[in-house]
């Protein structure tokens, strides 16, 4: 393991492939991924399945996290903009120069948190217009890195959003390369 510890937070109704992607591809980069949950340590998915965290948002402190990273699924992504609890942890993070990124609906966490504001971001097709918050460029791209922050399109992009939040964790081309052939993907 390196010493790089990643916040993955899950709310009722996030997309398990948004999740679980990460998870696994940044464990296997050799990341200490922690599954945190908003309020329980059981989240259902947007599509049934029941995850255990490991650990609750309430228990956790900003310090101990290199990066979080938020997935979209509805109503998963407004759960966790409704959260002052997750506005509060994204502002120290990000405040304290960690990476922040968010896939398919989740970008409006980012966006109605304040740390989004100015930035280009990307998510799925229509979810800019949920944002309370119109000061950001919304791009469209597949990935979108703009400083610390990381955002995505949605589930097919997964992985790639994976491979680019390693990059900015300083993970080397070569490390990311391994994984990827191991799994057939092309990066």
């Amino acid at each position: 393991m390196t010493n790089t510890k990643v916040c993955i937070l899950l709310a009722d109704g996030f997309e398990e492939v948004e999740a679980l992607t990460p998870a696994d591809i940044l464990r296997r980069l050799e990341v200490d991924v922690v599954l945190v949950g908003l309020e329980t340590h059981k989240i259902r998915g947007a599509h049934g399945f029941d995850i255990a965290t490991d650990i609750l948002l309430k228990d956790i402190s900003s310090t101990d996290f290199d990066a979080i990273i938020l997935p979209g699924g509805l109503p998963g992504a407004i759960n966790l903009r409704n959260s002052e609890d997750v506005t509060r942890l994204l502002n120290q993070l990000y405040s304290a120069n960690k990476i922040c990124a968010a896939i398919c609906a989740a970008p409006i966490v980012l966006r109605d948190s304040g740390i989004a504001q100015g930035k280009r971001i990307t998510g799925y097709p229509g979810t800019e217009q949920l944002s309370h918050n119109p000061d950001f460029k919304y791009t469209g791209s597949d990935v979108e890195r703009d400083g610390r922050i990381i955002t995505a399109k949605g589930m097919g992009k997964a992985f790639a959003f994976s491979f680019e939040i390693a990059r900015a964790l300083g993970i080397s081309e070569q490390k990311i390369k391994e994984v990827a052939d191991g799994a057939f993907i092309k990066v």
